[in-house]
């Protein structure tokens, strides 16, 4: 009979009681974390044009991916969130500014001057009236650093 081992773990204290790291390092650490948000966007916007566009058509593929990628974004501001904890809620809001800020000026910018996409085509995927709510994730960006802060920086005996 193998003796057993008990690994003995001191419980991590409350998360506030870590201390943040500087306004400076964490405003370039979200910064600098963006083209991983991109990363994302082009995997995803892959894996719609090669699986579920094929299985589903345009519109109920891009919904999909819509959803998919916003999944994705809330997964990884969590975990950045996690990483780097932004210190205060104006704070937040500047990186979702910025964030939001970034995202728009490369999709009009590749679209338009790599793509050489017309303007009114690149401005179809918000037009919510026919059925794309791609509007969500720039939306989600601008509101989710603030969001996943608020969130994450709750004590835990106060109620969700």
């Amino acid at each position: 009979m193998r003796p057993s081992v008990v690994l003995l773990r001191r419980p991590l204290p409350a998360r506030a009681s870590y201390p943040r790291p500087g306004p400076a390092r964490v405003w370039k650490g979200w910064l600098a974390a963006w083209p991983g948000m991109v990363a994302a966007a082009l995997a995803n916007g892959t894996f719609r044009a090669q699986v579920t566009q094929p299985l589903l058509g345009e519109t109920a593929a891009r919904q999909l991916a819509t959803v998919l990628l916003l999944g994705l974004l809330v997964a990884y501001q969590w975990w950045l969130s996690r990483r780097l904890p932004i210190a205060t809620w104006q704070q937040a809001v500047a990186v979702g500014v910025a964030w939001t800020a970034m995202t728009l000026a490369f999709e009009l910018g590749f679209g338009r001057f790599v793509e050489h996409l017309s303007w009114s085509t690149m401005l179809a995927d918000y037009d919510v009236t026919s059925g794309r709510i791609w509007a969500l994730v720039p939306l989600w960006l601008l509101v989710g650093p603030a969001v996943i802060r608020s969130v994450q920086d709750r004590p835990e005996d106060e109620p969700r």
